[in-house]
């Protein structure tokens, strides 16, 4: 683009998201050719983009031709490519709607396009995939039969969760609210790059979004004897239905109120309560979390951040503060202080929970008693 267009060219996401429906191979291999080999492997884990290894990262097959989201194990879920541009080239969302927008031609509303901009490829309409993926009342259904599975963590069956929570640290499970999205599933189906499908007991949480209507299942996959279930993937979310939208999401453990407790991880969530006796909203990952829509009541919310070495947790939690402040709503971030173990990635509030007990949060009894 020319520098003049740059500051002025504004096209609108939902117009780029339309020009680019089917052409993501080449929008890839123009503007991020890092994206282009998990685009060829469309829902097959690959080497990251950004952080390496062999298969922390995909493209969604689903949605590959459409609107090319994609989950990173360490960053989360990029609700489409617009997203994926973002984080693998590190562009601001107006930049990268002017990359794409000029890329294809798009106009803004005011009717302008990016001049002076020559595109490096010529764009074509992908083919559908040989395979589609299941449809949306296969997914809904699937849903609705691994739900009706489950019984509250209180349950004698749920003695798999109970013995992992336990060696956690965690003993807040009995809450009755709790039990409305967080419950245990005697036999999830599991199913590795292979094909090969394998039976596991586990801890399920739905995913709320703001209207308060459920997107996903989230899936921790244990051991009988209440360990992590040694599979590629123990934590692991369900398809999303392509009329839902996860960002915004959370598993909302408690009636809101003004005040909100929110966090990445179950496992953290109910170690501030174990600690605290406050109910906190897990949002299962740093890309959720940074998208939080709090409900309508909210004035206050509380994040609980993960410390980690590369500072993921950091950002998604200053970049929600941020977001609320502009919305009115005061937000404060607590880290834990302690310091990152050698060989560690990093710590949260369930390493702080079975290092220190309720001690190591005796620094915020003041936040508790306002409650």
């Amino acid at each position: 683009m020319s520098k003049d267009s740059e500051g002025n060219y504004a096209p609108e996401k939902q117009d780029v998201l339309v020009a680019a429906d089917g052409r993501w191979h080449d929008i890839y291999a123009s503007l991020a050719s890092s994206l282009v080999p998990a685009h060829k492997k469309a829902g097959r884990g690959v080497p990251c983009p950004v952080h390496g290894g062999e298969d922390g990262f995909k493209i969604f097959r689903k949605t590959a031709g459409s609107s090319s989201g994609g989950i990173c194990r360490t960053c989360g879920v990029k609700a489409d490519g617009i997203a994926l541009l973002m984080w693998v080239n590190r562009w601001s969302f107006h930049h990268a709607l002017q990359e794409v927008g000029a890329l294809l031609r798009v106009k803004d509303p005011y009717g302008r396009t990016a001049d002076g901009f020559i595109p490096s490829v010529v764009i074509r309409k992908e083919r559908a995939p040989a395979k589609p993926e299941a449809s949306d009342d296969w997914l809904r259904e699937a849903m609705r039969n691994l739900w009706k599975g489950t019984v509250p963590l209180t349950d004698p069956s749920a003695e798999p969760a109970r013995l992992y929570l336990r060696s956690r640290g965690i003993l807040a499970w009995d809450r009755p609210e709790l039990s409305r999205y967080v419950r245990f599933h005697p036999e999830l189906t599991y199913k590795d790059k292979a094909g090969k499908r394998s039976k596991h007991p586990g801890i399920v949480c739905t995913l709320i979004d703001p209207e308060g209507q459920a997107v996903t299942i989230n899936r921790h996959y244990l051991t009988m004897k209440g360990e992590k279930a040694d599979l590629a993937e123990p934590k692991k979310m369900f398809p999303i239905p392509s009329y839902r939208k996860l960002p915004g999401c959370a598993v909302p453990t408690s009636h809101p109120g003004e005040v909100l407790d929110v966090c990445e991880g179950l496992e953290t969530a109910l170690s501030v309560e174990t600690a605290m006796g406050i109910p906190v909203w897990p949002l299962v990952n740093s890309y959720l979390l940074e998208s939080f829509v709090p409900p309508a009541c909210t004035k206050a919310v509380r994040i609980w951040a993960d410390k980690d070495r590369k500072e993921g947790g950091q950002k998604a939690a200053f970049a929600l503060k941020k977001r609320l402040w502009e919305m009115g709503i005061k937000a404060q971030i607590m880290l834990p202080d302690m310091p990152i173990p050698d060989g560690s990635k990093g710590v949260d509030w369930n390493d702080v929970l079975r290092e220190r007990g309720s001690l190591g949060f005796l620094g915020h009894e003041v936040y508790r008693a306002q409650r």
